[in-house]
């Protein structure tokens, strides 16, 4: 089982001195995946705060899916959305329960259910509550919640097409000119420092979020990775869209705005994909010896995709998202014609 926390730093201390602070004990950004996986879904997968790679709040994925934003077979979050689901606004399929709740069933201070709801508002055919009526209002939360949800995965989709397109990984020796996806070590020597833990590493990524602010730092250069058959660059100066969320640091500066620090070091083992160039290096090994070796960089409207996540885990995740979003849009079309057929 995996999980992870970020650490706090207290007393105002300043972001930019050397000093870090240890581990707060209740850090304010958790992960937990578990090993156990269910069609390719984890069974249970809990996100707490913002994600060191993008300075968002991620969304939990599994089937029971507990975050800010949680979809799964059982969805717990301010915003959830499943079969059954719990939060502050709340879509399920099923039963949906919180401040604002649609369901075939659904409870809540405004609930709207296909077959029955109570709340201070409850609109269903069968209703319980201080205000009821017979409305469309079900309908309505299914086609909005699954055209959202449709458009946030086909976004995503689109944006990690190089990596999903072609989860399984080829051999660095048989990288050609054009996109290629591989799976390999990282061999460059930890050179540089990260700058909020002072980590050892070759690539450092930091993410500074407060109010109406989102601002990423990283570190450039080019850093090399192989496998068993070769060795290939990556360019991180270039346009890269890094994902990572198992190891960072995170601290609380004074000006309320929240510091997090992700790398990579040496011997960590990465899956690189998108754009790839066979260039000349005098000192490429074997099987480029003789002054080749492929680069790999990023560039607008074609990023570099580097991330420590398994592929297929991350398009069975994009791929429950997407067939949850048709499915509440289909219900809602059938709700609709349901409630004008019966008027």
């Amino acid at each position: 089982m995996a999980a992870q926390a970020g650490s706090a730093r207290t007393d105002g201390e300043s972001v930019g001195s050397g000093a870090t602070a240890e581990a707060d004990n209740t850090p304010s950004s958790f992960e937990y995946r578990s090993r156990l996986k269910v069609f390719g879904l984890p069974l249970v997968h809990i996100v707490r705060g913002i994600d060191p790679s993008s300075g968002r709040r991620p969304t939990a994925v599994g089937i029971i899916a507990i975050g800010q934003v949680a979809v799964g077979v059982i969805a717990i979050g301010q915003v959830a959305i499943g079969g059954i689901s719990l939060g502050q606004a709340s879509i399920g399929l099923g039963w949906g329960i919180g401040q604002l709740a649609f369901g075939l069933l659904a409870a809540g201070q405004v609930a709207a259910g296909l077959v029955g709801a109570a709340g201070q508002l409850a609109v269903a055919p069968h209703a319980l509550g201080m205000a009821t009526d017979t409305g469309l209002f079900v309908a309505a939360g299914w086609l909005i919640a699954g055209i959202l949800l449709a458009t946030a995965a086909s976004r995503r989709r689109r944006r990690l097409g190089p990596l999903l397109d072609a989860p399984s990984p080829t051999r660095i020796a048989a990288v050609r000119d054009g996109r290629a996806h591989v799976q390999a070590e990282v061999v460059s020597a930890d050179q540089l420092r990260a700058p909020l833990s002072s980590r050892p590493c070759v690539f450092w990524h930091t993410v500074h979020v407060g109010p109406a602010i989102r601002e990423h730092e990283r570190s450039g250069g080019s850093v090399t990775i192989g496998d068993e058959s070769g060795q290939a660059c990556i360019d991180f100066s270039s346009e890269v869209i890094f994902i990572r969320s198992d190891n960072y640091r995170e601290i609380a500066g004074p000006d309320w705005a929240l510091h997090i620090e992700t790398s990579l070091a040496r011997g960590e083992t990465l899956h690189v994909a998108g754009p790839v160039t066979v260039a000349s290096d005098p000192s490429a090994g074997a099987p480029y010896r003789g002054g080749v070796s492929p680069v790999f960089s990023g560039r607008r409207g074609a990023p570099l995709i580097v991330t420590n996540r398994n592929p297929f885990a991350l398009r069975t995740e994009l791929r429950f998202a997407a067939v949850l979003a048709w499915t509440l849009v289909a219900s809602g079309i059938f709700a609709a014609l349901s409630w004008a057929l019966l008027l």
